[in-house]
C-alpha cells in the first residue's frame, strides 16, 4: 500500500475524529437544553395557564388573583416561583422588579 494513501487516510480520520468530538459536545448541549425546556414546560402545564395569550394580567386572572395596579408585581408577590418560571420560559428573562435575569 502506498505510504501517501496511508498518511492521507490517517489525516482524514484525524479530522473526522475532531469533528465527531465537536458534534458530541453540540449534541450534549442540545440534549441538556431539550431536557431543561421539557422540565419547564411540564412545570408550566401544572399551573394550567392559557399559554396562547399569556400576559401578566391573564396569569392573574387564570390564578384567580386581582391584577391590581401591576399584574407583574401581583404574580411575584403571590407566587414567586411561578414568577421566576414565567420569566425563565415565556416572558423576557429580565425582571424590572428584581433587576435580574432569570435564565433557567
Amino acid at each position: 500500500m502506498p505510504r501517501d494513501r496511508v498518511e492521507a487516510l490517517e489525516e482524514k480520520l484525524s479530522r473526522l475524529e475532531e469533528q465527531m468530538a465537536a458534534l458530541q459536545l453540540a449534541y450534549e448541549a442540545g440534549a441538556a437544553e431539550l431536557q431543561r425546556l421539557r422540565t419547564l414546560r411540564a412545570r408550566l402545564e401544572a399551573h394550567r395557564l392559557p399559554l396562547s395569550t399569556l400576559t401578566w394580567a391573564s396569569v392573574c386572572r387564570a390564578m384567580g388573583w386581582p391584577p391590581g395596579r401591576s399584574a407583574h408585581a401581583t404574580v411575584k408577590r403571590r407566587d414567586p416561583t411561578l414568577h421566576t418560571l414565567l420569566h425563565a420560559c415565556l416572558f423576557d428573562a429580565y425582571c424590572a422588579l428584581d433587576r435580574v435575569s432569570y435564565a433557567a
